[in-house]
């Protein structure tokens, strides 16, 4: 991404003046410059094939024909190339007098993580002057961005990746992309929440519709453990304690089933609740309990047509899915 002369400090001039913003806890301009330096990192990746990988590089995100993954918001979002999408990040650019380089389109995945990279590197340019206000619309900046464009296609966009048998250094830049971008959604927002008034951040609430398996990632990426999983009398549940919710999103943005909302809530309310409940589908080998029955129906729709031994596979715990594969190694190799 071309930027006009100057325009950007250099990592001397950061530490210069390197020093904590007391309001803002456990952040400071060296932790910033580590988290654009991450951001940089992905766009670099994305934008480029590694060498003796230019033939993959091409497969997933290029062509010819129709790529595993299109690199492109609007493609995600709006089915095409150059939607509204395309000119609304243009425009995100251009308030920061930065333009993609001539070969790529705005919002290109490389574009997107490249201008998270520069919105970070301001914000360590900020707390390394010790200027709290600028480092404070920095993040409302990237919160902005990560909610209104690059959280929003990702998630998307990398299990494309990582469910089209990609090369293995290909799915592990899709899985550390999401996993980075998801744990910065999270950090940005409690960051601000700490600085905000719970009038401004606040009080949130989180509903799940019936599109739900209870496959407890939303739970595993909540960074308060606002969202845990229970399992009792033969049942899974999944539950919501509203005092320690945050707004975050990170469970919204990442759910697979988009069976995930959070909005702010009216009222606050101390009392835990439960979001969605589902019977624990009992294994057939050992009889002990395994998955929810909700992630089994969901997984058997979409795979079983496939194969049809999967649909009994699915009803095995761990362990005697481990055992079955075993025994199928073994009458293979007879």
């Amino acid at each position: 991404m071309r930027s006009p002369p100057n325009e950007a400090a250099s990592q001397d001039e950061y530490s210069q003046h390197e020093k904590s913003i007391p309001c803002f806890r456990n952040m400071n301009s060296s932790t910033a410059r580590e988290r654009s330096r991450t951001y940089a990192g992905l766009a670099q990746d994305f934008a480029r094939p590694q060498e003796g990988l230019e033939t993959e590089y091409a497969r997933l995100f290029v062509g010819p024909g129709r790529p595993v993954a299109h690199p492109y918001e609007s493609v995600h979002r709006e089915g095409r190339v150059m939607g509204e999408r395309t000119l609304e990040v243009g425009r995100h650019y251009a308030a920061e007098r930065l333009a993609p380089e001539d070969h790529f389109l705005p919002d290109h995945v490389a574009v997107e993580l490249e201008f998270m990279a520069h919105l970070v590197r301001r914000e360590a340019d900020a707390r390394g002057r010790g200027d709290e206000d600028q480092a404070l619309a920095c993040l409302r900046q990237q919160e902005a961005f990560l909610g209104e464009h690059l959280g929003r296609w990702l998630p998307c966009f990398c299990q494309r990746v990582l469910a089209g048998e990609a090369h293995p250094f290909y799915a592990s830049l899709a899985q550390r992309t999401w996993e980075h971008v998801a744990h910065d959604i999270a950090q940005v927002r409690a960051w601000l929440s700490a600085v905000e008034s719970a009038d401004e951040r606040g009080p949130w609430t989180v509903t799940v519709g019936p599109e739900c398996t209870l496959c407890g990632l939303c739970a595993r990426l909540c960074p308060r453990k606002a969202l845990w999983q229970t399992q009792d009398k033969g049942e899974v549940c999944l539950l919501f304690d509203p005092a320690a919710c945050h707004g975050c999103a990170a469970c919204q943005q990442w759910c697979a089933e988009r069976a995930v909302t959070v909005e702010p809530s009216s009222i606050t309310e101390d009392r835990r609740v439960v979001l969605a409940s589902s019977p624990l589908v009992i294994c057939s080998g050992c009889g002990e309990s395994s998955l929810s029955s909700a992630l089994v129906s969901r997984v058997r729709e979409r795979a079983a047509e496939e194969d049809e031994h999967l649909g009994w596979r699915l009803t095995l715990c761990p362990a005697c899915k481990a055992s079955s594969l075993i025994s199928s190694l073994i009458k293979e190799d007879q």
